[in-house]
């Protein structure tokens, strides 16, 4: 008698990411409810269970889904910022601006638009820095199916660069900022049958006094979770931390004690050799974001240590940023950046490996937002997340190495099917969960409400007639 499961996909290449890092041609996967039951050879499987959804995956890649280490999604104006600002000025005179002007219904509708981009190209996880209408962003993460943290934009304009905080925007107090944080997490960790994990969110990038970074961490300790924030993100924020502080930012968080296993930090390309070591003693997790550090200039091929953290053991996750910095949601290509980059700034290919890249996206995207014991590999008892990549493409047609191919070949555009939780949100490059047609049009009617809203104007060097 044949056990029944509810998914059973069959005759694909699964990238287990096991301990092995085993690659099992002629596949399959037993799913029941949102766990992997059972994984082996096609013939095996099919020995022992039976499905209502039978998935051919012959002509599929299958692997664990990918993990977006940095994707805020209240950065909802393609194309509105001028491309050659540095990091201060970018925020300072646009984002800001343009973050102030949002609404709880801006939120939740271009957040839908931006986790559709997320599925739809194989990010089934994504660790979301801080919004101002939690309560919409969770209902809209809840709605798509796909899996996050994320919390409230908390800072207290108390940091060595705090001038540079609109007194417009969000400006609390320590006590508001540590109420809210430990409010959110009261009211919404553990949401959406636990794929929502609500992370003590602070802005950073020397917005925050030490009293707020010290204030989350203890709340992050006391309820479980972790806590995030920009960090070391560009060589004006680091002036600024030597001026006030006398320490570079990181040195600063290891001497007040706000480093540690269940803190999340993004960017850090300005961080020196010294504090590599900080980061490793403390088990200190972080995010690479090649899309967003180019387009900023923050120097991460020539300042970037991120070789030198991987080296000494740190946990380097893997980000594509918001899309008025990293311009796009697809992890294929911040994978490619993170796969190149180091090689020619090293000017020595061996620096890096495709197979330590794919790593960075899924394993230690897991590690660093605290669910790698249920997620990253494709065995037994892991929860069912994972994504199907369509290989009957010409960019594939033919390879002798599918781990090379889908870091320097593939783009989102290659993925084929999406599972979260053992629910498919993507089939066939259809969407299950999201009505896209119905997210364009609100997205579409709210953008020049907001233009208008916030007197930010875009601006074209090229003539529009």
């Amino acid at each position: 008698m044949l056990e029944t499961v509810d998914i059973l996909i069959e005759r694909g290449t699964l990238l287990t990411l096991d301990r092995e890092r085993r690659i099992l041609t002629d596949g399959a996967i037993a799913i029941r409810a949102d766990r992997i039951i059972a994984v082996g050879k096609t013939a095996d499987i099919k020995k022992q269970y039976t499905a209502g959804k039978i998935i051919d995956a012959s002509s599929r890649v299958v692997m664990p889904g990918l993990v977006d280490g940095h994707a805020h999604l209240n950065e909802i104006a393609r194309g509105l910022i001028p491309d050659d600002l540095k990091t201060s000025d970018w925020l300072k005179y646009w984002c800001y601006p343009y973050f102030a002007a949002t609404t709880a219904e801006d939120e939740y509708w271009y957040s839908q638009c931006l986790i559709a981009e997320m599925i739809r190209s194989g990010t089934t996880c994504f660790a979301e820095p801080g919004c101002k209408f939690l309560p919409s962003i969770v209902k809209s993460i809840e709605k798509s199916g796909i899996r996050a943290t994320t919390g409230s934009w908390v800072w207290d304009h108390g940091g060595p660069d705090g001038q540079k905080c609109p007194e417009y925007f969000l400006k609390m107090s320590l006590k508001e900022c540590l109420e809210l944080t430990e409010n959110n997490i009261k009211s919404f960790n553990g949401a959406a049958n636990g794929r929502i994990k609500i992370f003590a969110t602070i802005e950073g990038v020397g917005t925050c006094s030490d009293d707020l970074m010290i204030g989350t961490k203890e709340l992050a300790d006391r309820y479980g979770t972790s806590t995030l924030m920009h960090k070391a993100s560009s060589r004006e924020e680091v002036a600024a931390e030597m001026r006030v502080t006398g320490h570079r930012p990181v040195e600063h968080m290891y001497k007040i004690g706000v480093l540690g296993p269940n803190v999340f930090l993004n960017h850090m390309t300005a961080v020196d050799g010294y504090e590599v070591e900080y980061l490793a003693e403390t088990d200190t997790k972080v995010c690479q974001n090649p899309p967003a550090a180019l387009k900023l200039a923050k120097g991460t091929t020539q300042m970037g240590k991120f070789l030198e953290m991987r080296k000494a053991g740190v946990t380097v996750a893997l980000g594509c940023d918001g899309v008025n910095s990293g311009d796009h949601k697809d992890m294929f290509r911040a994978m490619y950046l993170a796969a190149t980059l180091p090689k020619d700034a090293r000017i020595d290919a061996s620096v890096i490996t495709a197979e330590e890249v794919i790593e960075m996206a899924t394993l230690n995207g897991y590690r660093a937002t605290g669910w790698d014991k249920d997620l990253g590999v494709l065995e037994a008892g892991r929860k069912a997340d994972m994504i199907l990549i369509d290989i009957d493409r010409p960019e594939f047609v033919p390879t002798y190495n599918y781990v090379y191919s889908l870091v320097y070949t593939a783009s989102g555009d290659c993925v084929d099917t999406v599972i979260v939780d053992g629910k498919i949100l993507m089939e066939g490059r259809e969407l299950t969960t999201i009505d896209l047609a119905e997210v364009r049009a609100h997205c579409r009617e709210l953008a020049p409400q907001l233009l208008t809203r916030s007197n930010v104007k875009p601006v074209s060097r090229w003539p529009i007639v």
